[in-house]
């Protein structure tokens, strides 16, 4: 059965494939709620309640559950396009900014968004993958677990021998794509062959809680959201104060340092992240409906900030830039009209700090 499983999942390009039991993580959960009680999961309220029982307890998704089957599907390099039906999805959706003029300053975004949007790519691979399950006669659930729905998949796909959780608290597999890779998970009440967990670990490295620019690593495998960037420029909503607009530096969606810097990525197929102009960009988004945005983005990841926080990202990035030309000062006043308030606010902000710098001592 677990070689069959093996043969179906890479019929869809998912190579990375592991199985566990569905009893409990309570080591997970405990963590889960020890981070949402000190606060580190900043303003994502839904991260609380009832979500880390329900996340490390397969059981309680489905009580039938006895197995579960995960899967690893890298997505840096040519590698994603295995199972990713557009894994140049971006730069398409972005090609009139990319194409545009000065090529500097840019802003980078994260290497995860550059194909279609996961959640529904890989969802979408897993499905097909469970119905060639159930077709040959091994009982596989209908939900697909990619990210948007309460499973601990990291926790699971370490048990599962896909990898280790590292100090960085990715996922870190011995294939060639190291951490670079999404995970997705489906529920399954057959009794599988299950894969032991692998005993690699970290060691002594401590690159990645050095190399956050903004210390958001507190301790090995704790990570507090107020300080990360990916959800300073995805999930934080409204304006960025003072500090959190410095901290994102040059990163407008996203942000991979900490698996940039790790030594488990050495030999992974990595384009680094994308380059979007930033003027260029700001002209685009400024003019943009949010309809016309959705339809512009609507494959790709973008659309989990919007049309306004990638708007006010841009912008917050072209305020880390040491001079400004007449040019961006003039993208930024037409900014101050924008009809969403953190738009307004932020190129504000960044417009008196010009104005403040500019200023004789």
């Amino acid at each position: 059965m677990r070689s069959r499983v093996a043969e179906l999942a890479s019929r869809h390009g998912l190579e990375l494939v592991g199985v566990t039991d569905a009893a409990p993580l309570p080591d997970d959960r405990a963590r889960m709620e020890e981070s949402v009680a000190a606060g580190r999961m900043a303003r994502m309220e839904w991260m609380g309640g009832t979500r880390p029982a329900l996340a490390t307890a397969p059981r309680l998704q489905d009580r039938t559950a006895r197995s579960v089957i995960v899967v690893a599907a890298p997505y840096g390099g040519p590698d994603r396009a295995a199972w990713d039906p557009g894994p140049d999805a971006l730069h398409r959706a972005l090609a009139p900014v990319l194409a545009g003029a000065p090529s500097t300053p840019a802003g980078r975004i994260a290497r995860y968004a550059i194909g279609t949007d996961y959640h529904t790519s890989l969802r979408t691979r897993l499905e097909a993958f469970a119905a060639d399950l159930r077709s040959s006669g091994l009982p596989a659930g209908e939900v697909a677990y990619v990210d948007d729905r309460p499973l601990a998949e990291r926790a699971l796909a370490a048990r599962a021998g896909l990898g280790w959780i590292g100090k960085n608290t990715n996922l870190l597999t011995h294939a060639r794509a190291g951490s670079w890779v999404f995970i997705g998970a489906i529920l399954s009440s057959a009794e599988l062959p299950v894969d032991e967990p692998i005993r690699s670990s970290c060691g002594s490295c401590t690159r990645c809680l050095t190399g956050c620019p903004t210390g958001a690593l507190v301790a090995p495998q704790t990570i507090d959201a107020r300080r990360c960037i990916s959800y300073l420029t995805i999930e934080h909503p409204g304006v960025l104060g003072e500090w959190e607009a410095a901290a994102v530096g040059d990163w407008i969606f996203g942000c991979d340092v900490c698996q940039e810097v790790c030594p488990v990525n050495a030999d992974a197929d990595d384009a680094g992240p994308l380059l979007v102009p930033l003027l260029p960009l700001i002209e685009w988004l400024l003019p943009l409906g949010t309809r016309a945005f959705a339809r512009a983005v609507g494959e790709t990841a973008l659309t989990r900030a919007g049309r306004h926080r990638l708007l006010r990202n841009a912008i917050a990035a072209l305020g880390n830039v040491p001079s400004l030309s007449v040019d961006a000062r003039a993208l930024l006043e037409r900014a101050t009209v924008d009809p969403r308030l953190e738009v307004r606010e932020q190129a504000a902000a960044v417009l008196a700090r010009v104005t403040r710098a500019a200023l004789p001592p």
